[in-house]
């Protein structure tokens, strides 16, 4: 078993990366994932000596995208402004060599507002023909050289171990946490999974040519909501979602039309990808929860031979969750395909160690290949020196 986890530029540049690496080689940290292309948010951090609490800068990169500005492609890569002077990744991978840690760099790719806010005709369009103010569609032709551009540049200037992807397909999602969201209707797997569709005109042509008529399905998704939303005043339990199996329950919806042009799109965005990591000497993997991966079109009999590993994101208060979701996906990936298991290390999940020891043996029990916790940043010292019980 491999211990791995996931790590942010700031915790390295205000707590110094020798100080961080040498903490996590200490307590058995194999690996680690570090975000190099990242979002916005407000983190709380409990153990960086600069501040306690931080809030991240959009879409922004942490290394040095030099090579990216000549790109053909209207949209390029924004260098942190808090941390202007430091190539943060260069750093880590250099410091990561005296304590045997691989260094993977966590990309975050077309979930970038201030890119869908510069140029809203490459956002993803809603059944509605609203522009998404959060995310790219993965089809437009700038979308694609972008993050194959990071991913070049990435391996071609990095001695990194891999490229882990997201937010690099159609979105995993609906609901996001975008800032101040609240819904005043129930939003089921399924409209989730609508909702978050990109119904563009570059999607429509794309379908198209699959044989896929993206326009009707548009109506009939449009009907869909409107009846789930009619149907609001029937609900007797607003807890009571039916997600048990969402790939079901779009058949069975009329969807599959829209499964098979999202699978489509994935093959070939997965096959541009993978040429791109190949070609710059590295590999690229994938991070996902499991329903993630069916949102966001993710084919799993695919990526088999084409990319290092699956991190299946596996945060859940309910620790027999954990190994029902990683053996789930284990039955549908092949054995040669790595899955690591992402626990979260955080309260409330598993922030003790009783809980820290129950979600790894829950995960192992999956047939998780090995564990990446998430994150180093919010956890607390206690339950990062924890990790070393676990060898």
């Amino acid at each position: 078993m491999r211990l791995g986890i996931y790590v942010h530029p700031w915790d390295l540049a205000d707590e110094g990366a020798k100080t961080v690496l040498h903490k996590l080689a200490s307590n058995g940290i194999e690996f680690i994932n570090l975000a190099v292309s990242y979002h916005s948010g407000r983190f709380f951090l409990p153990h960086n000596p600069r501040r306690k609490i931080y809030n991240a800068e959009e879409g922004v990169v942490y290394f040095d995208p030099a090579r990216m500005n000549s790109m053909n492609s209207r949209i390029h890569p924004i260098k942190s402004k808090c941390y202007p002077s430091k190539d943060i990744l260069k750093e880590a991978v250099d410091t990561a060599k005296e304590y045997s840690i691989t260094v993977n760099a966590w990309t975050v790719c077309l979930h970038n507002a201030v890119f869908a806010r510069d140029h809203s005709e490459l956002a993803v369009e809603n059944m509605y023909g609203e522009a998404d103010p959060n995310l790219l569609c993965p089809v437009k032709s700038d979308s694609r050289k972008y993050v194959a551009s990071l991913i070049s540049s990435l391996g071609a200037d990095y001695e990194v171990g891999e490229i882990e992807l997201e937010s690099a397909f159609f979105p995993s999602s609906f609901l996001h946490g975008a800032h101040h969201e609240v819904m005043g209707i129930r939003i089921t797997p399924v409209m989730s999974y609508l909702l978050s569709t990109c119904f563009c005109q570059d999607c429509i042509t794309n379908a198209k040519g699959k044989g896929i008529d993206l326009k009707d399905a548009r109506d009939r998704a449009i009907k869909l909501i409107h009846d789930e939303i009619m149907n609001q005043a029937k609900i007797i339990n607003p807890e009571a979602v039916n997600d048990s199996d969402l790939t079901k329950n779009l058949k069975q919806s009329g969807f599959e039309d829209i499964m098979s042009y999202k699978k489509a799109v994935s093959r070939d965005l997965l096959s541009e990808y993978s040429e791109a990591a190949n070609q710059s000497g590295t590999g690229i993997s994938i991070v996902s929860t499991s329903k993630g991966l069916t949102g966001s079109g993710i084919d799993l009999d695919f990526p088999s031979g084409r990319i290092n590993g699956l991190d299946l994101i596996a945060y859940f208060q309910n620790i027999s969750d954990i190994r029902r979701d990683v053996a789930a996906i284990r039955k549908n990936v092949p054995d040669h395909t790595p899955i690591r298991a992402g626990i979260n290390i955080n309260y409330p999940y598993a922030y003790n160690p009783s809980r820290l020891n129950q979600s790894v043996e829950a995960a192992l029990s999956g047939r998780a290949d090995s564990i990446i916790f998430y994150n180093y940043g919010w956890a607390t010292e206690n339950i990062i020196e924890e990790l070393n019980n676990l060898r």
